[in-house]
């Protein structure tokens, strides 16, 4: 029994059957079309009948078959019976027969017909091998011809787009003529410059060539007008620059390579113009020039704004910087510009350090660059200043310095020594080398190779001419007569004679290439690059990084250069100019560093005891040990003519007396007999003045300063006196106007020192109030305690550091002159000298509390001062004597007073002086310009904390 049976609704076709169900899978499918009626869309019937199938052979049938073949039947067929053969004895060859085949030449018959395949047509190799095989139609249309595209482009976009123009077709050759124009910068007969738009305009707005869409032409058709333009700026940039009076030599040099550079692609592209048949070989002819012009536009738009030759130049290695890392080609291109640029600083940098004869018509200081003129209006020892912000940015801030140094170190030379070697190199036969900027590791070593010999041939000179050979160098230097001066007239007409022959030899040589080597280099770089020769691809070797390349290429030269300079200066300034005299003079005089002249000059200002030199009714001057007599006068300031008595031979008499001047005279004559009489130094004093017309002067001061020195008891009664010394040439580039003023700031502080010292020293002892004698003991324990801090702390122990580096430098010569060397052991050099000059003043400033930040610790310090010479004022008993009864009650109460006052001062000047001990960046260390050494001043005003926390006497 079966346990299942379909029922009778399961027959029914319409009923939809289970998807899992496999009764009804031998049934026909509904969508199966009988193969009797189907016909494949995707394979075509085959057709039997022959004169439908179309053969394009010479041979094929052009009837049907039964009748081409002419088959007999195949049912009704019989074989019969085969025909009987001829005997082989009866046959026979007619002679007849064979004579009239020979007369037709097959040959002949054959070159007539011609080839038997002559209509048959290969299109492909398939078809030259199988002769039926029927070729594919592509379906690409593009590969159909521009006929076809510009047929389908124009269907598609009637079709869907309505009205919207597909563009007017353009005959090939003169598009192809025109865009070669654009690419030029010329105008043509598609494309012309609009002035008043900027840019060039096509006639046919929606021109096209055959076979492109309306877009992609209009894309090359943009990229061509960029490049049009480009050109037309470039050139234009061009003219300008060479028409220009005001051009700078770094933007002419800019222009020239511009030029080279378009000149160049010119003479390229007018070369290939004729090999050129299609769009996309124009495309490929312009490539690398337009990626060229363009790199070259966005240099020229970058220094439009440089107004001198080292911020143009600046800029260009800038933008060489940015394309190191990029294309090879174009960073090649931009270092021949940055060479060509960077000449004319290259060329003022090398007349300022004497590797180049110097421009006589305009001095350097006077042309704008880093060079600086101090003394423009006055009149004096020529002082020049580095300006740094005139320097290549392509030279680091070291280089810039050793340039500037070296150069005003030979201006000494070129001055006062002016037969040196190093003023005249090319009297003595040496050529030096130029500046000249090396991208490549074997031309970077040729520069220093360079540098070696000319190095050789200068330190022979120097030491030649150093050990007394000079003259001999000097007469060999001299250049020779020429021949018309040391040969008689009658042997001119050989000379002459023979300089035609060599005119003539010169004009019958082929021409040569351009003297600019530069630009002959950027042209054949530019034409191998766009021509793709493969000698400027193997040149591309490797080279280092660009920002080390001024350094690599500028510092052999110029540390040679620096190195013999300073050398030969620092000899001549120490042995020929006597710059430790000097240096001593300004030690012993401006910083007080002479006991004997400290102790004349307090006692010629001060000193009550000595004859006053104020004009008197009825007293005759007698002009000797004459004073001012400050602090016990009432007019004040005194007469020019008090100044010159009583300063007359203080400064004279202490500098002819002192053991600087005698050691002096001993180094310059070994054997002098000393003197021995006062008589004999003043008549030496008389005949010859101090060294740098060392005197006493006025300052000038402005009207609130003169209103100060109005006052005999103030502090700043002394500040119109000071120290004049002149810096002789060429000491002034050690010893320079500002370092003068930084000693005339130091003498003016130490002589109020002085006054005070004077004044606490010559305090009465006794006094009826205990106030006055503790007031008396305090003041005269701050005034000594700061005077000895300044005198050995801050003044001593700086330049006894200055000195320990003269010193050292003076052996180092030493040393080379006995191992016969020059510029091996010593480096530093005038600039060395005044840099640590300069940090000398500057700590002995500092420590002096003297910097212009330290103004409010002076003001503190100059309170204390000024509340002494209030005491000393009340208590002066030649001022008071006729009063003193009277106003002794008075006075006790004023003195009471101005004890608390000083008191609150002292404690505050030694707690600023203890904040300033452990405050953050207050000083940089020991050995720099600024130590911060006030914890001795500390500990010498209160070393048991006296005044810590308020306390101190009541």
């Amino acid at each position: 029994m079966a346990l299942w049976q379909p029922s009778s609704t399961m027959d029914d076709d319409n009923h939809i059957h289970s998807p899992f169900n496999t009764d009804h899978l031998w049934k026909r499918s509904a969508f199966l079309e009988d193969s009797a009626t189907y016909q494949s869309s995707l394979f075509a019937s085959i057709e039997l009948d022959i004169p439908t199938i179309k053969f394009d052979h010479p041979y094929a049938p052009r009837k049907p078959l039964d009748h081409e073949l002419r088959l007999p039947d195949l049912d009704s067929f019989e074989f019969g019976p085969l025909p009987d053969l001829d005997s082989v004895e009866d046959v026979s060859v007619s002679t007849e027969s064979l004579a009239a085949e020979l007369e037709d030449d097959i040959w002949n018959i054959a070159l007539e017909l011609g080839p038997a395949d002559k209509d048959v047509r290969f299109f492909a190799w398939e078809t030259f091998e199988d002769e039926t095989h029927q070729e594919r139609y592509t379906p690409y249309i593009s590969e159909s011809g521009p006929d076809a595209f510009d047929a389908a482009l124009l269907q598609s976009r009637s079709k869907e787009q309505g009205n919207i123009a597909t563009g007017r077709v353009i005959k090939g050759d003169t598009l192809l003529d025109s865009l070669w124009n654009l690419g030029l910068g010329r105008s043509s007969i598609l494309f012309s410059f609009s002035r008043k738009l900027r840019t060039f305009v096509p006639a046919i707005h929606d021109g096209r060539p055959s076979g492109t869409s309306l877009e992609s032409a209009k894309s090359l058709t943009n990229r061509f007008i960029l490049t049009g333009n480009t050109f037309l700026y470039l050139r234009s940039f061009v003219e300008r620059t060479f028409s220009s009076p005001t051009s700078i030599p770094a933007r002419v040099a800019l222009a020239t390579c511009v030029s080279t550079i378009l000149s160049t692609f010119e003479d390229h592209l007018g070369r290939h113009s004729q090999d050129i048949r299609s769009f996309l070989q124009l495309q490929r002819l312009f490539y690398k020039p337009q990626e060229i012009l363009i790199y070259v536009a966005r240099l020229v738009d970058s220094v439009r704004h440089a107004k001198t030759n080292e911020h143009l130049s600046s800029v260009i290695h800038h933008r060489a910087l940015e394309i190191e890392d990029g294309d090879e080609h174009l960073r090649h291109i931009s270092t021949h510009i940055l060479c060509r640029v960077a000449a004319p600083s290259l060329e003022l940098l090398g007349e300022w350090i004497g590797i180049r004869s110097e421009d006589g018509t305009t001095p350097i200081a006077k042309r704008g660059g880093f060079v600086v003129d101090e003394n423009k209006e006055s009149e004096g020892p020529q002082e020049y200043s580095y300006n740094p912000a005139m320097m290549p940015r392509f030279l680091s801030s070291e280089d810039g310095n050793i340039f500037f140094e070296t150069g005003n170190s030979l201006r000494f030379l070129k001055t006062h020594h002016p037969g040196h070697p190093l003023s005249c190199v090319e009297k003595f036969g040496i050529q030096p080398p130029e500046l000249e900027w090396a991208f490549g590791w074997q031309d970077i070593e040729a520069v220093a190779s360079k540098a070696k010999a000319y190095e050789e041939q200068l330190r022979k000179a120097i030491q030649e001419f150093s050990y007394g050979k000079d003259e001999t160098l000097q007469t060999d230097a001299q250049p020779e007569p020429s021949a018309a001066s040391k040969n008689p007239p009658d042997d001119i007409q050989p000379d002459f004679t023979k300089y035609i022959e060599e005119s003539t030899q010169l004009f019958d040589q082929p021409p040569k290439r351009s003297s600019n080597e530069l630009t002959s280099e950027l042209q054949l770089l530019v034409e191998g690059i766009v021509s793709d020769e493969p000698e400027t691809a193997q040149s591309l070797s490797f080279s280092p990084p660009i920002s080390l390349t001024s350094t690599l290429s500028f510092n052999p030269l110029l540390t040679t250069q620096a190195k013999l300079v300073n050398a030969t200066t620092l000899r001549l300034f120490f042995r020929s100019h006597h710059l430790r005299l000097h240096l001593s003079l300004q030690r012993q005089y401006h910083l007080l560093g002479d006991g004997v002249f400290s102790s004349r000059l307090a006692s010629a200002l001060f000193d009550p005891d000595r004859e006053t030199a104020e004009r008197r009714k009825g007293t005759i001057r007698s002009g000797v040990h004459m004073g001012l007599q400050l602090g016990t006068r009432n007019e004040w300031p005194p007469a020019s003519s008090e100044l010159r008595l009583a300063l007359t031979g203080v400064l004279s008499e202490s500098y002819y007396e002192s053991a600087l001047y005698q050691s002096t005279q001993a180094a310059k004559h070994s054997s002098v007999d000393q003197p021995s009489s006062e008589s004999h130094i003043l008549a030496r004093k008389e005949t010859s003045s101090l060294p740098g017309q060392l005197n006493f002067a006025v300052r000038t001061l402005s009207e609130n300063e003169m209103e100060k020195c109005m006052d005999p008891d103030s502090l700043y009664a002394l500040d119109f006196l000071r120290l004049q010394y002149v810096s002789p040439s060429p000491l002034n580039l050690v010893i320079t106007t500002a370092s003068l003023e930084k000693y005339d700031a130091i003498f003016r502080f130490l002589l109020r020192l002085l006054r005070m010292l004077f004044v606490v020293s010559h305090l009465p002892r006794t006094y009826p109030d205990p106030e006055s004698r503790f007031f008396r003991m305090e003041a005269h324990h701050f005034v000594t305690a700061t005077a000895a801090y300044i005198f050995q702390t801050g003044i001593a122990e700086h330049w006894q550091r200055f000195e320990e580096f003269i010193v050292q430098v003076e052996g180092k010569l030493s040393e080379e002159d006995a191992a016969g060397e020059l510029g091996t052991r010593v480096r530093e050099g005038l600039e060395a000298i005044k840099a640590r000059h300069e940090e000398c003043l500057d700590g002995i400033r500092f420590s002096l509390l003297l910097r212009r930040r330290q103004d409010s610790v002076l003001r503190l310090l100059e309170q204390i001062f000024d509340c002494v010479l209030l005491f000393a004022k009340v208590w002066n008993r030649e001022r008071q004597k006729d009063a003193r009864r009277e106003m002794e009650e008075r006075e006790k109460e004023n003195v009471k007073d101005l004890y608390d006052k000083l008191k609150g001062k002292i404690r505050a000047f030694v707690s600023v002086v203890k904040g300033l001990m452990g405050k953050k960046g207050y000083g940089k260390g020991r050995g720099s310009g600024e130590e911060n050494s006030l914890e001795r001043l500390a500990v010498l005003l209160e070393g048991n904390a006296y005044y810590a926390g308020g306390s101190g006497r009541r």
